[in-house]
Protein backbone atom coordinates (compact mmCIF):
# COMPACT_ATOMS: atom_id res chain seq x y z
CA UNK A 1 0.00 0.00 0.00
CA UNK A 2 1.53 3.31 -0.91
CA UNK A 3 2.06 5.60 2.08
CA UNK A 4 -0.86 8.03 1.13
CA UNK A 5 -2.97 5.23 1.83
CA UNK A 6 -1.66 3.51 5.38
CA UNK A 7 -1.76 7.36 6.54
CA UNK A 8 -5.35 7.57 5.31
CA UNK A 9 -6.06 3.73 6.27
CA UNK A 10 -4.72 4.50 10.19
CA UNK A 11 -6.44 8.05 10.25
CA UNK A 12 -9.54 6.32 9.58
CA UNK A 13 -9.13 3.18 11.95
CA UNK A 14 -7.95 5.65 14.94
CA UNK A 15 -11.37 7.77 14.27
CA UNK A 16 -13.30 4.51 13.94
CA UNK A 17 -11.94 2.98 17.10
CA UNK A 18 -12.18 6.71 19.03
CA UNK A 19 -15.78 6.65 18.54
CA UNK A 20 -16.30 2.75 19.22
CA UNK A 21 -14.73 4.07 22.68
CA UNK A 22 -17.14 6.99 23.30
CA UNK A 23 -19.94 5.24 22.46
CA UNK A 24 -19.40 2.54 24.38
CA UNK A 25 -19.08 4.37 27.64
CA UNK A 26 -21.65 3.85 30.54
CA UNK A 27 -22.23 5.56 33.56
CA UNK A 28 -21.35 2.49 36.27
CA UNK A 29 -24.17 2.58 38.02
CA UNK A 30 -25.74 0.96 35.14
CA UNK A 31 -26.52 -2.84 35.49
CA UNK A 32 -24.50 -5.22 33.29
CA UNK A 33 -26.07 -6.66 30.27
CA UNK A 34 -25.48 -9.30 27.95
CA UNK A 35 -23.07 -8.00 24.71
CA UNK A 36 -25.04 -7.77 21.59
CA UNK A 37 -23.09 -8.45 18.19
CA UNK A 38 -21.01 -5.68 16.58
CA UNK A 39 -23.27 -5.67 13.59
CA UNK A 40 -27.13 -7.55 13.23
CA UNK A 41 -29.47 -7.13 10.77
CA UNK A 42 -33.10 -7.84 11.17
CA UNK A 43 -35.03 -10.71 10.14
CA UNK A 44 -36.90 -10.65 6.90
CA UNK A 45 -39.12 -12.88 9.18
CA UNK A 46 -39.38 -11.21 12.08
CA UNK A 47 -42.56 -9.98 12.89
CA UNK A 48 -43.00 -6.94 15.37
CA UNK A 49 -44.39 -7.65 18.48
CA UNK A 50 -48.03 -6.94 19.48
CA UNK A 51 -49.03 -3.10 21.13
CA UNK A 52 -49.97 -3.82 24.83
CA UNK A 53 -53.69 -3.35 25.38
CA UNK A 54 -54.51 -0.19 27.15
CA UNK A 55 -56.39 -0.54 30.69
CA UNK A 56 -59.03 2.08 31.33
CA UNK A 57 -58.72 3.67 34.65
CA UNK A 58 -60.42 6.27 36.30
CA UNK A 59 -58.80 9.46 37.73
CA UNK A 60 -59.52 10.24 41.38
CA UNK A 61 -61.02 13.51 42.37
CA UNK A 62 -58.63 16.53 42.91
CA UNK A 63 -59.10 16.58 46.65
CA UNK A 64 -58.62 12.75 46.49
CA UNK A 65 -55.37 11.81 48.95
CA UNK A 66 -54.06 8.55 48.23
CA UNK A 67 -53.96 6.24 51.39
CA UNK A 68 -50.92 5.68 52.95
CA UNK A 69 -49.45 1.53 52.32
CA UNK A 70 -50.46 -0.41 55.77
CA UNK A 71 -47.30 -0.35 58.27
CA UNK A 72 -46.18 -3.71 57.88
CA UNK A 73 -45.53 -2.84 54.11
CA UNK A 74 -42.29 -3.53 52.61
CA UNK A 75 -41.60 -1.81 49.56
CA UNK A 76 -41.26 -3.33 46.58
CA UNK A 77 -37.50 -3.01 44.55
CA UNK A 78 -37.81 -2.64 41.13
CA UNK A 79 -36.10 -5.38 39.59
CA UNK A 80 -33.10 -4.87 37.36
CA UNK A 81 -33.93 -4.16 33.66
CA UNK A 82 -33.16 -7.67 31.73
CA UNK A 83 -31.46 -8.25 28.37
CA UNK A 84 -33.31 -10.91 26.11
CA UNK A 85 -32.05 -11.03 22.39
CA UNK A 86 -34.56 -12.07 19.85
CA UNK A 87 -33.45 -16.08 18.12
CA UNK A 88 -32.38 -13.68 14.87
CA UNK A 89 -29.69 -11.77 17.14
CA UNK A 90 -28.51 -14.61 18.61
CA UNK A 91 -28.12 -16.48 15.58
CA UNK A 92 -26.06 -13.22 14.34
CA UNK A 93 -24.27 -13.26 16.86
CA UNK A 94 -23.29 -17.08 16.54
CA UNK A 95 -22.57 -16.74 12.78
CA UNK A 96 -20.54 -13.48 13.36
CA UNK A 97 -18.45 -15.15 16.30
CA UNK A 98 -17.55 -18.62 14.00
CA UNK A 99 -16.45 -16.93 10.99
CA UNK A 100 -14.41 -13.94 12.54
CA UNK A 101 -12.72 -17.47 14.40
CA UNK A 102 -11.77 -18.39 11.36
CA UNK A 103 -10.12 -15.17 10.22
CA UNK A 104 -6.29 -14.74 9.79
CA UNK A 105 -3.98 -12.62 12.46
CA UNK A 106 -3.48 -9.10 12.06
CA UNK A 107 -0.37 -8.26 11.12
CA UNK A 108 2.35 -6.96 13.50
CA UNK A 109 2.30 -2.69 12.85
CA UNK A 110 5.69 -1.80 11.02
CA UNK A 111 9.17 -0.36 12.56
CA UNK A 112 6.79 3.86 12.75
CA UNK A 113 3.81 1.55 14.02
CA UNK A 114 1.39 1.82 11.21
CA UNK A 115 -0.22 -1.48 10.06
CA UNK A 116 -0.48 -3.06 7.06
CA UNK A 117 -3.63 -3.53 6.97
CA UNK A 118 -6.54 -6.17 8.45
CA UNK A 119 -9.71 -7.16 9.23
CA UNK A 120 -11.80 -5.97 11.97
CA UNK A 121 -14.24 -8.55 12.13
CA UNK A 122 -17.05 -9.96 10.03
CA UNK A 123 -20.47 -8.46 9.29
CA UNK A 124 -23.63 -11.19 8.91
CA UNK A 125 -26.56 -10.27 7.08
CA UNK A 126 -29.98 -12.44 6.91
CA UNK A 127 -31.20 -13.72 3.32
CA UNK A 128 -34.98 -13.62 2.12
CA UNK A 129 -35.80 -16.15 -0.62
CA UNK A 130 -33.84 -18.82 -2.08
CA UNK A 131 -36.06 -21.26 -2.29
CA UNK A 132 -34.87 -23.49 0.90
CA UNK A 133 -36.36 -24.58 3.93
CA UNK A 134 -33.41 -23.34 5.98
CA UNK A 135 -32.53 -20.04 5.92
CA UNK A 136 -28.96 -18.45 4.55
CA UNK A 137 -27.04 -16.08 5.94
CA UNK A 138 -24.70 -13.83 4.21
CA UNK A 139 -21.40 -13.16 6.62
CA UNK A 140 -18.55 -10.90 5.09
CA UNK A 141 -14.86 -8.89 6.32
CA UNK A 142 -15.35 -5.72 7.07
CA UNK A 143 -12.32 -2.96 8.12
CA UNK A 144 -9.13 -2.88 5.44
CA UNK A 145 -7.68 -5.91 4.14
CA UNK A 146 -4.25 -7.08 4.99
CA UNK A 147 -1.59 -6.17 1.91
CA UNK A 148 1.43 -8.22 3.35
CA UNK A 149 0.38 -11.25 3.00
CA UNK A 150 -2.38 -10.20 0.94
CA UNK A 151 -5.80 -11.06 2.08
CA UNK A 152 -8.48 -10.31 -0.01
CA UNK A 153 -12.48 -9.39 1.55
CA UNK A 154 -14.57 -11.92 0.58
CA UNK A 155 -18.32 -12.85 1.00
CA UNK A 156 -20.06 -16.34 2.10
CA UNK A 157 -23.28 -17.73 2.81
CA UNK A 158 -23.87 -19.98 5.30
CA UNK A 159 -26.90 -22.19 6.66
CA UNK A 160 -27.40 -24.07 9.89
CA UNK A 161 -27.89 -27.79 10.31
CA UNK A 162 -28.17 -29.86 13.15
CA UNK A 163 -23.78 -29.37 13.30
CA UNK A 164 -24.09 -26.26 13.44
CA UNK A 165 -23.18 -23.22 10.37
CA UNK A 166 -22.26 -25.05 7.41
CA UNK A 167 -20.75 -22.58 4.80
CA UNK A 168 -22.53 -22.98 1.52
CA UNK A 169 -20.27 -20.79 -0.91
CA UNK A 170 -18.06 -18.15 -0.69
CA UNK A 171 -16.80 -15.51 -2.98
CA UNK A 172 -13.50 -13.55 -2.68
CA UNK A 173 -13.21 -9.79 -3.69
CA UNK A 174 -10.51 -8.42 -5.70
CA UNK A 175 -11.05 -4.92 -6.16
CA UNK A 176 -12.11 -3.55 -2.27
CA UNK A 177 -9.60 -2.80 0.30
CA UNK A 178 -12.13 -1.30 2.41
CA UNK A 179 -15.84 -2.89 3.85
CA UNK A 180 -17.46 -1.39 6.41
CA UNK A 181 -20.72 -3.43 7.75
CA UNK A 182 -23.13 -1.47 5.46
CA UNK A 183 -21.31 -2.30 2.27
CA UNK A 184 -23.10 -5.25 1.50
CA UNK A 185 -26.96 -5.32 0.96
CA UNK A 186 -29.40 -7.62 -0.66
CA UNK A 187 -31.10 -6.30 -3.35
CA UNK A 188 -33.63 -7.72 -6.29
CA UNK A 189 -32.89 -8.11 -9.98
CA UNK A 190 -34.68 -11.38 -10.64
CA UNK A 191 -36.81 -13.31 -8.01
CA UNK A 192 -35.08 -16.58 -9.50
CA UNK A 193 -31.53 -15.87 -7.46
CA UNK A 194 -30.49 -13.73 -3.91
CA UNK A 195 -28.53 -10.92 -5.03
CA UNK A 196 -25.97 -9.11 -3.23
CA UNK A 197 -24.70 -5.63 -3.93
CA UNK A 198 -21.23 -4.40 -2.39
CA UNK A 199 -19.99 -0.80 -2.25
CA UNK A 200 -16.43 -0.87 -1.10
CA UNK A 201 -13.49 1.57 -1.18
CA UNK A 202 -10.14 1.81 -2.91
CA UNK A 203 -7.39 3.16 -2.95
CA UNK A 204 -6.98 6.97 -1.27
CA UNK A 205 -10.40 7.39 -3.05
CA UNK A 206 -11.21 5.28 -5.24
CA UNK A 207 -14.83 2.58 -5.28
CA UNK A 208 -15.08 -1.00 -5.83
CA UNK A 209 -18.42 -1.85 -7.14
CA UNK A 210 -19.83 -5.79 -7.19
CA UNK A 211 -22.65 -7.68 -7.86
CA UNK A 212 -23.28 -11.32 -6.15
CA UNK A 213 -25.84 -13.59 -7.37
CA UNK A 214 -26.81 -17.13 -5.23
CA UNK A 215 -28.95 -19.68 -6.92
CA UNK A 216 -29.05 -22.20 -3.61
CA UNK A 217 -25.76 -24.09 -4.18
CA UNK A 218 -23.11 -21.33 -5.41
CA UNK A 219 -22.41 -17.83 -4.62
CA UNK A 220 -21.54 -16.23 -8.11
CA UNK A 221 -19.44 -12.90 -9.49
CA UNK A 222 -21.59 -11.32 -12.08
CA UNK A 223 -20.12 -8.26 -11.46
CA UNK A 224 -16.83 -6.69 -10.66
CA UNK A 225 -16.33 -2.95 -11.34
CA UNK A 226 -13.58 -0.37 -10.33
CA UNK A 227 -13.85 3.55 -10.08
CA UNK A 228 -11.72 6.21 -9.44
CA UNK A 229 -14.38 7.59 -7.21
CA UNK A 230 -16.98 5.52 -5.42
CA UNK A 231 -21.04 5.58 -4.78
CA UNK A 232 -21.38 6.03 -8.89
CA UNK A 233 -22.31 2.57 -9.72
CA UNK A 234 -25.65 1.67 -8.80
CA UNK A 235 -29.28 0.01 -9.38
CA UNK A 236 -31.94 1.67 -11.04
CA UNK A 237 -35.30 1.09 -13.01
CA UNK A 238 -33.55 2.91 -16.08
CA UNK A 239 -36.52 2.44 -18.38
CA UNK A 240 -39.06 2.16 -15.86
CA UNK A 241 -40.55 -1.39 -17.08
CA UNK A 242 -40.67 -2.33 -13.17
CA UNK A 243 -37.31 -4.45 -13.60
CA UNK A 244 -34.11 -2.63 -11.91
CA UNK A 245 -31.41 -2.76 -14.13
CA UNK A 246 -27.24 -2.25 -12.90
CA UNK A 247 -25.42 1.51 -14.16
CA UNK A 248 -22.18 1.40 -13.74
CA UNK A 249 -20.12 4.13 -13.67
CA UNK A 250 -17.50 4.91 -16.20
CA UNK A 251 -16.98 8.33 -15.39
CA UNK A 252 -13.44 9.95 -15.96
CA UNK A 253 -13.25 11.83 -12.73
CA UNK A 254 -9.44 13.14 -13.44
CA UNK A 255 -10.28 15.71 -16.68
CA UNK A 256 -7.79 17.69 -14.85
CA UNK A 257 -7.28 16.60 -11.26
CA UNK A 258 -9.50 14.44 -8.91
CA UNK A 259 -10.21 17.29 -6.53
CA UNK A 260 -10.78 20.08 -9.46
CA UNK A 261 -14.45 18.44 -9.98
CA UNK A 262 -14.29 18.09 -13.30
CA UNK A 263 -16.17 15.23 -14.79
CA UNK A 264 -16.52 13.07 -17.98
CA UNK A 265 -20.02 11.58 -16.89
CA UNK A 266 -20.37 7.95 -19.08
CA UNK A 267 -22.64 4.75 -17.52
CA UNK A 268 -22.55 1.25 -18.77
CA UNK A 269 -25.87 -0.22 -18.03
CA UNK A 270 -26.42 -3.96 -17.50
CA UNK A 271 -30.41 -5.50 -17.88
CA UNK A 272 -31.17 -9.14 -17.06
CA UNK A 273 -32.11 -11.18 -20.22
CA UNK A 274 -34.12 -13.81 -18.60
CA UNK A 275 -30.25 -15.53 -18.29
CA UNK A 276 -27.62 -13.46 -17.68
CA UNK A 277 -26.62 -9.49 -17.36
CA UNK A 278 -26.39 -8.41 -20.25
CA UNK A 279 -25.31 -4.86 -21.78
CA UNK A 280 -28.01 -2.17 -23.54
CA UNK A 281 -26.62 0.29 -25.71
CA UNK A 282 -28.24 2.67 -28.24
CA UNK A 283 -29.36 1.06 -31.28
CA UNK A 284 -31.01 2.34 -34.17
CA UNK A 285 -34.26 1.38 -35.46
CA UNK A 286 -34.69 -0.88 -38.81
CA UNK A 287 -35.70 -0.05 -41.84
CA UNK A 288 -38.55 -1.60 -41.52
CA UNK A 289 -39.62 0.67 -38.56
CA UNK A 290 -42.15 3.56 -39.64
CA UNK A 291 -40.16 6.39 -40.99
CA UNK A 292 -40.99 8.93 -39.23
CA UNK A 293 -40.29 6.75 -35.84
CA UNK A 294 -37.07 5.43 -37.34
CA UNK A 295 -35.69 9.00 -38.83
CA UNK A 296 -35.94 10.70 -35.20
CA UNK A 297 -35.07 7.65 -32.99
CA UNK A 298 -31.96 7.20 -35.59
CA UNK A 299 -30.82 10.72 -35.75
CA UNK A 300 -31.10 10.84 -31.69
CA UNK A 301 -28.67 7.65 -31.33
CA UNK A 302 -26.26 9.57 -33.82
CA UNK A 303 -26.33 13.09 -32.19
CA UNK A 304 -25.70 10.86 -28.82
CA UNK A 305 -23.10 9.01 -30.06
CA UNK A 306 -21.48 12.26 -31.28
CA UNK A 307 -21.70 13.82 -27.36
CA UNK A 308 -24.66 16.09 -28.75
CA UNK A 309 -26.67 14.78 -25.68
CA UNK A 310 -28.76 18.35 -25.38
CA UNK A 311 -29.98 17.89 -28.72
CA UNK A 312 -29.84 14.28 -28.92
CA UNK A 313 -32.50 14.42 -25.62
CA UNK A 314 -34.79 17.09 -27.46
CA UNK A 315 -34.88 14.64 -30.36
CA UNK A 316 -35.47 11.20 -28.96
CA UNK A 317 -38.67 12.69 -26.93
CA UNK A 318 -40.47 13.47 -30.47
CA UNK A 319 -39.53 10.00 -30.94
CA UNK A 320 -40.83 8.67 -27.87
CA UNK A 321 -44.46 11.00 -28.43
CA UNK A 322 -44.87 9.29 -31.79
CA UNK A 323 -44.51 5.65 -30.20
CA UNK A 324 -44.14 4.95 -26.30
CA UNK A 325 -44.75 1.22 -26.44
CA UNK A 326 -41.55 0.08 -29.09
CA UNK A 327 -38.45 -1.44 -26.71
CA UNK A 328 -35.79 -0.25 -28.79
CA UNK A 329 -37.25 3.51 -28.52
CA UNK A 330 -37.82 3.23 -24.89
CA UNK A 331 -34.31 1.80 -24.36
CA UNK A 332 -32.84 4.96 -26.14
CA UNK A 333 -34.83 7.02 -24.92
CA UNK A 334 -33.45 5.83 -21.18
CA UNK A 335 -29.77 5.80 -22.08
CA UNK A 336 -29.72 9.13 -23.72
CA UNK A 337 -31.90 10.66 -20.44
CA UNK A 338 -29.22 9.70 -18.12
CA UNK A 339 -26.60 10.77 -19.69
CA UNK A 340 -28.50 14.33 -20.98
CA UNK A 341 -29.48 14.63 -17.10
CA UNK A 342 -26.47 14.29 -15.73
CA UNK A 343 -23.84 16.08 -18.18
CA UNK A 344 -26.74 19.05 -17.92
CA UNK A 345 -25.65 19.07 -14.14
CA UNK A 346 -22.58 19.03 -14.93
CA UNK A 347 -22.15 22.11 -17.26
CA UNK A 348 -23.24 24.29 -13.98
CA UNK A 349 -20.35 22.89 -11.88
CA UNK A 350 -17.21 24.23 -11.76
CA UNK A 351 -15.97 25.22 -15.04
CA UNK A 352 -19.34 25.31 -17.15
CA UNK A 353 -16.74 25.99 -20.75
CA UNK A 354 -15.78 22.11 -20.87
CA UNK A 355 -19.07 21.04 -19.02
CA UNK A 356 -21.66 22.39 -21.75
CA UNK A 357 -18.90 21.24 -24.42
CA UNK A 358 -19.56 17.53 -22.31
CA UNK A 359 -23.00 18.04 -22.74
CA UNK A 360 -22.96 19.54 -26.19
CA UNK A 361 -24.60 22.94 -25.99
CA UNK A 362 -22.08 24.78 -27.90
CA UNK A 363 -23.67 27.76 -27.59
CA UNK A 364 -23.74 27.93 -23.97
CA UNK A 365 -19.83 27.25 -24.51
CA UNK A 366 -19.59 29.98 -25.85
CA UNK A 367 -21.69 32.12 -23.69
CA UNK A 368 -19.00 31.95 -21.72
CA UNK A 369 -16.53 33.59 -23.98
CA UNK A 370 -18.89 36.82 -24.66
CA UNK A 371 -17.83 39.23 -22.17
CA UNK A 372 -13.91 39.13 -22.58
CA UNK A 373 -12.13 41.29 -25.24
CA UNK A 374 -9.97 39.57 -27.82
CA UNK A 375 -7.10 40.22 -26.39
CA UNK A 376 -8.34 38.37 -23.18
CA UNK A 377 -9.53 35.71 -25.33
CA UNK A 378 -6.12 34.45 -27.34
CA UNK A 379 -4.31 36.16 -24.75
CA UNK A 380 -1.85 34.40 -22.40
CA UNK A 381 -2.64 34.24 -19.49
CA UNK A 382 -6.36 34.64 -20.16
CA UNK A 383 -9.24 35.25 -17.86
CA UNK A 384 -10.96 31.78 -19.20
CA UNK A 385 -8.19 29.96 -17.84
CA UNK A 386 -6.42 31.87 -14.55
CA UNK A 387 -8.03 30.87 -11.78
CA UNK A 388 -10.13 28.31 -12.29
CA UNK A 389 -10.44 24.49 -12.04
CA UNK A 390 -7.97 24.53 -15.88
CA UNK A 391 -5.32 26.28 -14.60
CA UNK A 392 -2.20 24.43 -14.84
CA UNK A 393 -4.04 21.88 -17.30
CA UNK A 394 -4.25 23.51 -20.70
CA UNK A 395 -2.96 21.01 -22.67
CA UNK A 396 -5.57 18.58 -21.20
CA UNK A 397 -8.17 21.22 -21.62
CA UNK A 398 -7.13 21.50 -25.58
CA UNK A 399 -7.31 17.64 -25.76
CA UNK A 400 -11.10 17.50 -24.05
CA UNK A 401 -12.20 20.45 -27.07
CA UNK A 402 -11.00 18.63 -29.36
CA UNK A 403 -11.71 15.62 -29.55
CA UNK A 404 -15.39 16.37 -28.10
CA UNK A 405 -15.68 19.18 -30.85
CA UNK A 406 -14.89 16.65 -33.82
CA UNK A 407 -17.32 14.18 -33.69
CA UNK A 408 -20.10 16.62 -33.29
CA UNK A 409 -19.10 18.56 -36.41
CA UNK A 410 -18.97 15.03 -38.26
CA UNK A 411 -22.78 14.34 -37.00
CA UNK A 412 -23.59 18.12 -37.52
CA UNK A 413 -21.21 19.62 -39.77
CA UNK A 414 -22.80 23.51 -39.76
CA UNK A 415 -22.14 23.68 -35.55
CA UNK A 416 -20.47 26.71 -36.24
CA UNK A 417 -19.84 27.05 -32.32
CA UNK A 418 -17.90 23.86 -32.23
CA UNK A 419 -15.57 25.13 -35.24
CA UNK A 420 -14.61 28.17 -33.48
CA UNK A 421 -14.07 26.41 -29.86
CA UNK A 422 -11.86 23.72 -31.35
CA UNK A 423 -9.80 26.62 -33.27
CA UNK A 424 -9.55 28.23 -29.58
CA UNK A 425 -8.30 25.01 -28.21
CA UNK A 426 -5.85 24.34 -30.77
CA UNK A 427 -4.61 27.45 -29.96
CA UNK A 428 -3.75 27.17 -26.27
CA UNK A 429 -1.22 24.40 -26.95
CA UNK A 430 0.30 26.06 -30.70
CA UNK A 431 -0.62 29.20 -31.72
CA UNK A 432 1.35 28.64 -35.00
CA UNK A 433 -0.91 25.73 -35.48
CA UNK A 434 -2.37 26.52 -39.40
CA UNK A 435 -5.88 24.73 -38.49
CA UNK A 436 -6.28 27.16 -35.72
CA UNK A 437 -7.23 29.71 -38.34
CA UNK A 438 -9.21 27.23 -40.26
CA UNK A 439 -11.49 26.28 -37.95
CA UNK A 440 -12.14 30.33 -37.11
CA UNK A 441 -12.56 30.96 -40.80
CA UNK A 442 -15.07 27.83 -40.75
CA UNK A 443 -16.93 29.51 -38.17
CA UNK A 444 -17.36 32.97 -39.35
CA UNK A 445 -18.79 31.25 -42.78
CA UNK A 446 -21.08 29.27 -41.42
CA UNK A 447 -22.55 32.20 -39.04
CA UNK A 448 -21.01 35.74 -40.79
CA UNK A 449 -23.71 37.51 -38.36
CA UNK A 450 -21.72 36.00 -35.26
CA UNK A 451 -19.25 39.25 -33.87
CA UNK A 452 -17.33 36.97 -31.93
CA UNK A 453 -16.69 35.16 -34.80
CA UNK A 454 -15.68 38.33 -37.38
CA UNK A 455 -14.01 40.04 -34.63
CA UNK A 456 -11.34 37.08 -33.68
CA UNK A 457 -10.80 36.36 -37.38
CA UNK A 458 -9.79 39.96 -37.86
CA UNK A 459 -7.32 39.87 -34.50
CA UNK A 460 -5.64 36.76 -35.51
CA UNK A 461 -5.08 37.91 -38.57
CA UNK A 462 -3.24 41.21 -37.89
Amino acid sequence: MKMTEQLWGAGLAGLLLALTACSSAAPTETPAVSPEPAVVAASPTAQPLPEPTPTATSEPPPTATPAPPPPSATPTETPAPVHTETPDRALAADLQATVEAGLPPSPTPDADGFGMGGFDGVSVLPLAGGGSGSPYWAAFTTGFRSFDPLENHFVAIYTQTGSGWQEVSRVELENPDYLDPASVSQVQIEPGHIWLEVQGGAGAHSGAYDLLSFDGQTLRHDVSHFTSSPGGSRIEDLNEDGLPDVLLDLTEYYVFCFACGVTHIQYQVLRWDGERLSEVVLTPLPGTAPAPLRDLTNRAVELAEAGLWRDAHETINQAVALDTQDPLVTWDAALIRLHAEERFGQARGPYPLLGNIFYGDYAAALDVMRPYSMEEIFGRPTPLITDTPAMGWEAELSQWIVDSATPALQAQPDLAAAYFLRGWARRLVNPNDPEVLADIEQAAKLDPEEPLFSQSLMYLKQ
